[in-house]
């Protein structure tokens, strides 16, 4: 049986492979009768006939050939008449005996150029010239009978890259080349006949732009070639999480160092964790090793079905966090096969707690074969990561973290071959070579008041910040009040008994400043006492440091429906001034008491809030709220019984942050000195004994 090709669209033009002409859609051709061959007085004359409106046997009569499969009238008129617009040969949207039935039967009998065309043209025909009309009709032509018509008959082969037509490799890695696919018209496919040239100069190939180029010849000599361009990036720094192994007696032997520990936290057991026992102790995942057919041991993790949250991760050992700024730009990688379950994951990477790059959802993943997963490092720190303080290789766990099991190799962290760039930080952690400025002692507050008694307190007297009493906020959203510093927990730490929130100026996560803020929020949350602060404030044009609070319902309701109770905010370049607010919802509008920035609490004799230590206290009560510098009021707050005033009824949270920039003070200016630091003796809460 003859075989031939049909043509079809799959996205783009492509050459299906060779079927049987039995079995493949038929492609009209001028042969009319079917009989095998063209004949100006067999099929141009049916042809013409037909348009003139001849039917039945004036329509066939001595105009059907030998040999002929389509003879009846009947079979005739149906075939030409589901075929009518092909006969358009002038392209003039119209089907006539004068135009395209002379254009066809004057090409059968040999005609050309003006012979061809001379009258026989409509005025509104898009094909005029004799070349045109020649190649229109061949379009309908089959001279030789094999399925092809003769417009498409002796092409070069069709050929198609697999994949980038331009790809990167670092310096060092294997090549392994997608390929290229190669079709023709008349031969069917030809990818196996594909030369391809240029492999032999990846081999341990220096950094440079590289061409593999892929020829392919059909029977009839036709020619086709395509190239790629391979560039090999100079070999760039990378740090091995954890990869597969011929042989492995435990998970960790998996781990590159510094990477000691395979480790989860589990919901089931308060979000606490279980280290290097495969998850003995986690009731809601688990981890080991497993043979894979192609890659040998990988470790392969599986949540349980009680539908709690538990996350694989993979730790530093007692050495500590490292120090990865050198991968600023970068990226992290890892493979990932889903074997049973979702098939949605999420990752993160923790810095020293409470840092975090929060997590990061991926793209499905697709069960039963190895997805890679390219996380840019820059877009980890945009959402909170700092890369000097890492202490976890990744953390990651199925998204809905019911019945899945999945499998975890090839996890690394790459540099880019151009280095960090200006995103890295390019400065000391916070607190390195610590100096105390020693502001002038000033003031103590009392350690006790009558009628009251101390509730809750923070003297800032341990190594770390505590936990249980402090949360340490991670974003850069400014604010709300187009601040400019992201926040940070390693801005905030303690020294020689004083809690330190340093404004630093540097590069971090799309910010050009960094500080911290931290709150009591679920931790201590109290109504009515007084509070005693007592701290010294940085300085400086656009430093905005703030000791405050929020209602504990502020993330049910939002501000300022919330309350907000301003105990201190100072304005870096009025360093001798401190202000006390009070803002609220009044009747659907936002209010606040005082009405402008005016007034405060400014110092006298040339003093400062920078200089020496202040007590900044606030006292609250059913019916008031009043303010002290230093044990003298300055101002006061009445609350009344109205309605709006309810939220100062309510229990508050404590705030201590210093920003930079923001509508109030303005941003920095080339008289501000980075770093900056308010330094923070002790808060005391007292409420009342009575």
């Amino acid at each position: 049986m003859k075989q031939f090709l049909t043509l079809t669209l799959c996205g783009a033009l492509c050459w299906m492979n060779p079927v049987a002409a039995s079995d493949a859609p038929q492609v009209f051709t001028l042969d009319v009768d079917d009989n095998g061959e063209l004949a100006p007085l067999t099929d141009g004359l049916l042809i013409l006939r037909h348009l003139f409106g001849f039917s039945g046997e004036a329509l066939t009569q001595g105009a059907i050939g030998e040999n002929a499969e389509r003879m009846t009238s009947g079979e005739i008129a149906a075939h030409l008449i589901a075929n009518q617009t092909a006969l358009d040969i002038d392209g003039d949207g119209e089907t006539r005996p004068l135009t395209d039935g002379l254009l066809i039967l004057r090409h059968l009998f040999g005609f050309a150029g003006r012979a061809l065309t001379e009258g026989a043209v409509g005025s509104l025909a898009e094909r005029r010239t004799s070349a045109e009309v020649i190649a229109q009709v061949q379009t309908l032509m089959d001279t030789d009978g094999d399925g092809i018509v003769d417009s498409e008959e002796d092409q070069a082969p069709v050929m198609s890259l697999i994949g980038d037509a331009e790809v990167s490799l670092a310096e060092g890695d294997d090549y392994l080349d997608p390929g290229a696919t190669a079709l023709d018209p008349e031969d069917g496919g030809l990818t196996r006949q594909i030369d391809v040239i240029g492999l032999d100069a990846l081999a341990a190939a220096v950094p440079g732009r590289y061409i593999i180029r892929y020829e392919v010849t059909d029977s009839a000599g036709n020619a086709t070639a395509l190239e790629r361009v391979v560039i090999v990036m100079p070999k760039v720094q990378s740090l091995t999480v954890l990869t597969a192994l011929p042989a492995a007696d435990s998970p960790v032997n998996l781990l590159g160092a510094p990477f000691e520990v395979i480790g989860a936290f589990d919901a089931g057991i308060d979000y606490a964790s279980c280290e290097n026992d495969g998850g003995a102790g986690c009731p809601n995942i688990n981890w080991k090793t497993v043979t894979d057919p192609d890659r040998g041991f990988v470790l392969e993790v599986s949540h349980s079905g009680a539908g709690k949250l538990a996350g694989l991760y993979l730790k530093t050992g007692p050495a500590g966090p490292v120090d990865l700024s050198a991968y600023g730009r970068g990226t992290l990688e890892f493979d990932v096969k889903i074997i049973s379950g979702d098939a949605s994951m999420i990752m993160k990477v923790d810095c020293v707690y409470p840092c975090t790059s929060n997590d990061f959802a991926l793209a499905d993943a697709s069960p039963g074969v190895w997805v890679s997963y390219v996380v840019e490092v820059d877009d980890l720190v945009a959402k909170g990561l700092e890369l000097r303080s890492i202490d976890t290789g990744i953390v990651i766990w199925a998204a809905e973290f019911t019945n899945t099991v999945f499998q975890l190799d090839n996890v690394r962290w790459r540099a880019n071959v151009e280095g960090p760039g200006d995103t890295a930080n390019q400065l000391d952690p916070p607190g390195t070579g610590w100096v105390n400025p020693n502001p002038i002692a000033g003031f103590e507050a009392p350690v006790s008041y009558p009628g009251y008694s101390l509730a809750w307190s923070d003297e800032f007297n341990g190594d770390v910040l505590n936990s249980e009493d402090w949360n340490l906020e991670v974003n850069g959203d400014g604010g709300g009040n187009n601040e400019l510093q992201f926040y940070r927990a390693e801005n905030a730490y303690l020294r020689e008994g004083l809690l330190v929130i340093e404004a630093r100026e540097e590069s971090f996560a799309g910010r050009d400043y960094t500080s911290a803020r931290l709150t009591t929020q679920d931790k201590f949350e109290f109504t009515y006492g007084r509070v005693d602060i007592r701290a010294a404030m940085p300085t400086g044009q656009g430093v905005w440091p703030a000791l405050w609070m929020l209602g504990a319902n502020f993330p049910e309701v939002g501000w300022p429906q919330s309350g907000e109770i301003d105990i201190m905010e100072l304005l870096g370049q009025e360093n001798d001034r401190v202000y006390g607010t009070v803002h609220w919802q009044n009747d659907g509008n936002k209010a606040q008491y005082p009405n402008s920035g005016s007034g405060g609490k400014k110092l006298n004799g040339g003093e400062n809030y920078h200089a020496q230590y202040h007590v900044l206290s606030l006292v609250w009560q059913e019916t008031s709220l009043e303010w002290f510098v230093d044990g003298t009021s300055y101002l006061k707050f009445d609350i009344t019984d109205n309605a709006n005033l309810a939220a100062f009824r309510k229990a508050f949270f404590l705030i201590f942050n210093v920003a930079v920039g923001g509508n109030w003070p303005g941003a920095p200016d080339q008289s501000t000195r980075f770093p900056q630091m308010m330094l923070v003796d002790y808060v005391r809460v007292y409420q009342s004994s009575e």
